[in-house]
């Protein structure tokens, strides 16, 4: 007699990861946690993967782990490239020197970000958690035409991945007119990464739109929400908060591992399934589940998006 478990559909995993020869990846933030682990399996792959990250030795030491864990029946495509998400001119940096080096992007992984940091502002005179929406915005747009040339080649799957977070939620009424409203303060640092987060799904539909409206069809952007995971990127909340540091150790047990976290960014930027199932600026929550936007995040009339568009537009201008 069957079981219950016969008939449990088997959770997504790297086993699942198409033969990925030939393409080439972005991945910011990738010396650490999600990212590290995204970087690896790509190249595990076949991929050729460049490592956006703003400190060049830690970058340097995480390639050389992975080969060590990849073995020597692997033989990894990886290169660092320097990209400060909290410069706008880094980014511009960073996609000019991507792009004297390549010649497509199969897939950008839009990984790295702050999280639960006390109130400061950038060099650039943006609040550091909203950067995690505005370095994104300005690597992206500036890759994109290479993108879209890409995308028109034979046999092409082009994904654009923002992580974003379930927290998007608690973003409250964000004013995205003026840097003045992206910059205002919340009653915490939650709610600054909350209002980043929701930045990162809000981009990504307004991007997936101009795309379709473009007449670039072939290109699938997507946001995704990693679940909690046991990464470095819990050290913001314990600046904001060191009451914490005591309940920290205790609340990682029941963490997922970067491994479990990654996973739903490693299926929007390879499975298959995203373009059999027609995932167009979907939001994906662990693992790999398409998950109901809520109506902040739909923002149905775009006029919420558009805005946050026009505003980063005029950001990259003024400052990169």
């Amino acid at each position: 007699m069957l079981g219950l478990g016969a008939f449990r559909k088997k959770q997504w995993g790297t086993e699942s990861i198409p033969d990925l020869t030939g393409r080439v990846a972005i991945v910011t933030g990738g010396n650490t946690g999600l990212g590290y682990i995204t970087v690896r399996e790509l190249a595990r792959k076949g991929a050729h993967v460049y490592m956006f990250s703003r400190t060049e030795s830690r970058a340097l030491a995480a390639i050389e782990k992975i080969k060590k864990e990849l073995g020597p029946e692997v033989e990894p495509k990886l290169d660092y490239v320097n990209f400060d998400l909290q410069k706008l001119s880094s980014a511009k940096q960073a996609a000019s020197e991507f792009l004297k080096r390549e010649h497509r992007l199969d897939i950008l992984v839009n990984n790295a970000a702050t999280m639960g940091i006390p109130y400061e502002l950038s060099s650039d005179g943006i609040e550091l958690q909203a950067c995690n929406g505005t370095g994104h915005f300005a690597l992206t747009s500036l890759l994109l035409p290479l993108m879209k040339e890409t995308a028109a080649k034979p046999d092409s799957h082009v994904r654009i991945v923002n992580v974003s977070s379930g927290l998007y939620e608690a973003a409250g009424s964000p004013d995205f007119s003026s840097l003045e409203g992206l910059n205002q303060k919340s009653w915490s640092s939650w709610g600054r990464y909350a209002q980043s987060k929701l930045a990162n799904i809000l981009f990504t539909n307004e991007l997936q739109k101009r795309l379709e409206e473009s007449g670039c069809k072939n290109i699938y952007c997507l946001s995704i929400h990693p679940g909690m995971v046991a990464t470095e990127i819990t050290r913001g909340p314990l600046q904001s908060w060191p009451i914490l540091s005591p309940i920290e150790p205790i609340a990682m047990l029941f963490a997922k591992t970067p491994l479990q976290g990654a996973l739903t960014q490693l299926y929007a930027a390879t499975s298959p399934e995203v373009e059999e199932k027609g995932l167009k600026s979907a939001l994906l929550f662990p693992i790999a589940q398409p998950q109901a936007k809520k109506p902040l995040a739909e923002d149905k009339d775009g006029k919420l998006g558009a805005q946050y568009w026009k505003l980063c537009e005029k950001l990259v201008a003024e400052k990169a």
